[in-house]
C-alpha cells in the first residue's frame, strides 16, 4: 500500500477544506513533505511510538477511559517521564472532555517533543471536542477550531504514516464541515492500515445513514459491533436506524443497551427520551431528559423536549423555564423565543409576551408573528382591564401600529395582519379604521377554515357578538379531520365561545371516539359551565340585595368561566341600567340579544336599547 501516496491526497482534502490562506500554507507543507515523508517516518525516534501500548490506545479509542486511565497511572509510578504514557494520558483526557487540563499538559509537553505524533493527534482532539463545547466564544470559533484540529490531525500522519486514529479523527473533523465523501475516504485509509477498527466502520455508517441508506449503515454499524462487542456508540447509532425505521420497540431496546454500558451520553439519554415519548410514557421520558441535562447542560435538545412536554401538559410556566435554557444555551433559538412569547400571552404574562415578542421584531422569519403578538398582547390587556388606561405608552401602542402597517405593505393578502390592525385600532380610538379592517376581513375571507375563524374574531373585536357566533358555527363546516376540529375547539375555547367549541370536539369524538383530547377538552368546557353558574347565583344575590357594583363583578367572574350564557349578559346589563352606566346596559343588552335571538322579551330589549342610545350621547 502506498501510504506517501494517501498522505499527500489526504493534506490536499484538507487544504481544499480550510481557509485559502490555510490551504496555501498545508500546500507548502505537502511538496515540502512529499519528498522526506517516508524518511521522516523511518528516522522517527522509538519513544514517539503510537504502538507502545497498544492494549491502552485501544481501551482509549473504545471510550473505555477509566480503565485505561488505571494503568496509565500504575505504569507511571514506574516509569514517570515516558512520554508515549504521558501523551497517552492527554489523549484520554481530551476524549472524556477534560479539555483545560489536556492543554494545559500539552502546552508543556509539545515544547519537549514537538515531533511526537501521539501529543499532536491529542491536541487535534482538544480542538475537535471545544466545538461542542457551551462556552460562546469557542462556538463562534467553531469552524477555526475544526480547521486547527485537521492540521493537527495531518501533523500526526506526517509523523506516522500508519497512525490510523489520526485518519480517523481527520474523518470526522472532515464531516464537521459537511464533506461527506472526503470524510468516507479518510474512514476507509484508516481501515486499510487497520481492517479491525471498529470506530471507523462506525463513522462510514454515520454517513450512509445521513444519506439515508439505513440497510446499509446497518451493515457497518454490526462491523463496528463485531470488531468491539461492548460498543455503546454502535448501539446508539442502531437505534437511530431503527428510529428512523419507525422501529420504536427495538430502537428502544439498542439504546438502552448503551445507557446501559454508558450512563453520560447525554445524545443517548435523550433518544432515550424521546422513544419513551413514542410509546406514552411521560415520565419516562421526563426521567431520561432530567439525566441528559445534568450529563452534559449544554445540550439543548433535552430542554426543548422537556418544553413540548409542559406545554402539552398545560404548565407554561414550567415550559418557558425550559425554554429559557435553550436560548440560553443558543441566543439565537427565535423559534424558542415565539414559544415563549405565544405561552406567556395565554397565561396573561403580558410584560413578558410583549418583551419576548418585541425581540423578534425585524426578523425576516418571525417579524409578521411578533407584531401580530404585540397586537395580540395589546388587545388581552385592554380586554381584560376594561379600557387602554395604563396597558402600555400611547407611543407603544402606535409603534405596533406601524409595525402592523409596514408588514401589510409586504402582504396585503395576509388576513393575521389586518385582524392585528383591527384589534389596535380600536385601542387608539380608531373606529373608522377598524370598520376598514373589518371590512377587508369579510370581502377577502374565503370558504376555509383559516379564514372563517379570522372574519369570527374580527366580529369579536368589533363587539358583533351576534355575527362572530353565527361565523365560528359555520367554521365547523369547514372542518374537515380530527386535527381541524382541535384547532378550531383551541381557538374558540381561547375566545370562550364555549357553545360551538363543544360542537366541534363532539365532531372530533364521532370520527375518533377514544380521541383523549376532545375528550379533555369537552370535560373543561363542563367544569367552566359549573364555576360559571356558581359565580352566576352569587351574582344574582347580590342583584337582589341592590349590590349591583358586586353584581357586576360576579357576573364578570362568570363570564370569564362561560361567555356563551345569555342569562348572564342579560343581568349585567341590567346591573349597568341600575347605576345609570347606559353604554354597559346597551353592550350587553345586546349580547344577550345576539345569544338569544328569539328571545321572549326581545321587542322589550329592543326598546330599551333604543331609549339608551339617546341618553348616551
Amino acid at each position: 500500500m502506498n501510504y506517501k501516496k494517501l498522505l499527500i491526497s489526504s493534506i490536499v482534502v484538507m487544504a481544499a477544506l480550510s481557509t485559502q490562506v490555510y490551504a496555501k500554507e498545508l500546500q507548502a507543507q505537502v511538496q515540502k513533505n512529499t519528498a522526506n515523508s517516508a524518511k521522516t517516518v523511518k528516522s522517527a525516534p522509538v519513544q514517539y511510538s503510537t504502538q507502545a501500548y497498544p492494549e491502552i490506545s485501544r481501551l482509549i479509542e473504545y471510550n473505555h477511559c477509566a480503565e485505561a486511565d488505571e494503568k496509565i497511572r500504575q505504569l507511571l509510578n514506574l516509569k514517570p517521564n515516558d512520554v508515549n504514557l504521558l501523551a497517552l494520558r492527554t489523549v484520554s483526557m481530551a476524549k472524556q472532555h477534560k479539555l483545560d487540563p489536556a492543554q494545559k499538559e500539552l502546552d508543556k509537553l509539545l515544547k519537549q517533543y514537538p515531533k511526537n505524533p501521539v501529543l499532536h493527534y491529542a491536541q487535534g482532539l482538544v480542538y475537535l471536542q471545544r466545538t461542542t463545547s457551551s462556552d460562546v466564544a469557542y462556538i463562534k470559533n467553531t469552524r477555526g477550531l475544526i480547521n486547527n484540529s485537521i492540521k493537527e490531525f495531518v501533523n500526526a500522519v506526517n509523523l506516522n504514516s500508519k497512525y490510523y486514529e489520526a485518519y480517523n479523527a481527520m474523518g470526522v473533523a472532515t464531516l464537521k464541515l459537511g464533506n461527506k465523501n472526503d470524510a468516507v475516504d479518510l474512514f476507509n485509509t484508516a481501515l486499510k492500515i487497520n481492517p479491525s477498527f471498529a470506530t471507523a466502520y462506525d463513522n462510514i455508517g454515520i454517513v450512509e445513514m445521513m444519506n439515508g441508506n439505513l440497510d446499509s449503515a446497518e451493515n457497518y454499524f454490526m462491523k463496528a459491533m463485531k470488531y468491539n462487542t461492548h460498543n455503546p456508540t454502535a448501539w446508539y447509532h442502531m437505534a437511530q436506524v431503527e428510529t428512523r425505521r419507525g422501529n420504536y420497540s427495538k430502537a428502544l431496546t439498542w439504546v438502552n443497551h448503551s445507557v446501559h454500558v454508558n450512563p453520560n451520553s447525554s445524545p443517548a439519554l435523550t433518544l432515550q427520551g424521546e422513544l419513551y415519548l413514542k410509546q406514552g410514557n411521560q415520565a419516562a421520558a421526563i426521567n431520561s431528559f432530567k439525566k441528559a441535562q445534568i450529563v452534559k447542560p449544554e445540550n439543548s435538545r433535552p430542554y426543548l423536549n422537556l418544553a413540548t412536554i409542559y406545554e402539552n401538559r398545560a404548565d407554561e410556566e414550567f415550559a418557558m423555564e425550559q425554554l429559557k435554557t435553550a436560548i440560553a444555551i443558543n441566543p439565537n433559538y427565535q423559534e424558542g423565543k415565539l414559544r415563549i412569547a405565544n405561552m406567556a400571552l395565554h397565561i396573561k404574562k403580558y410584560d413578558q409576551a410583549l418583551d419576548y415578542y418585541s425581540k423578534l421584531v425585524g426578523d425576516s422569519n418571525y417579524n409578521d408573528e411578533a407584531i401580530v403578538g404585540l397586537a395580540n398582547t395589546y388587545y388581552e390587556m385592554s380586554k381584560e382591564r376594561g379600557n387602554n388606561e395604563g396597558i402600555t405608552t400611547n407611543k407603544e401602542v402606535y409603534l405596533a401600529y406601524d409595525y402592523i402597517n409596514q408588514a401589510i405593505e409586504k402582504c396585503p393578502e395576509d388576513l393575521k395582519l389586518h385582524l392585528a390592525k383591527l384589534k389596535l385600532a380600536r385601542l387608539v380610538h380608531q373606529e373608522p379604521l377598524s370598520r376598514d379592517s373589518l371590512n377587508y376581513i369579510i370581502q377577502a375571507a374565503g370558504n376555509n377554515l383559516m379564514d372563517s375563524v379570522i372574519k369570527g374574531e374580527a366580529y369579536l373585536a368589533m363587539g358583533r357578538e351576534k355575527d362572530a357566533v353565527y361565523t365560528f358555527e359555520n367554521a365547523i363546516n369547514f372542518s374537515n379531520s380530527v386535527d381541524d376540529d382541535l384547532y378550531l375547539a383551541e381557538i374558540l375555547v381561547h375566545n370562550k365561545q364555549f357553545r360551538t367549541a363543544r360542537l366541534a370536539l363532539q365532531k372530533a369524538l364521532t370520527k375518533d371516539p377514544d380521541n383523549i383530547i376532545a375528550k379533555n377538552g369537552i370535560a373543561y368546557i363542563n367544569l367552566c359551565e359549573t364555576k360559571s353558574n356558581e359565580f352566576f347565583d352569587i351574582a344574582q344575590r347580590e342583584y337582589q340585595q341592590n349590590n349591583y357594583a358586586t353584581a357586576i363583578e360576579y357576573c364578570n367572574r362568570a363570564i370569564d368561566f362561560y361567555h356563551n350564557s345569555p342569562q348572564i349578559a342579560k343581568l349585567k346589563a341590567m346591573s349597568y341600567e341600575k347605576e345609570l352606566n347606559y353604554r354597559g346596559a346597551i353592550k350587553y343588552y345586546q349580547q344577550y340579544l345576539a345569544m338569544n335571538p328569539n328571545a321572549s322579551d326581545k321587542a322589550e330589549i329592543d326598546k330599551k336599547i333604543e331609549k339608551f342610545k339617546t341618553k348616551a350621547k
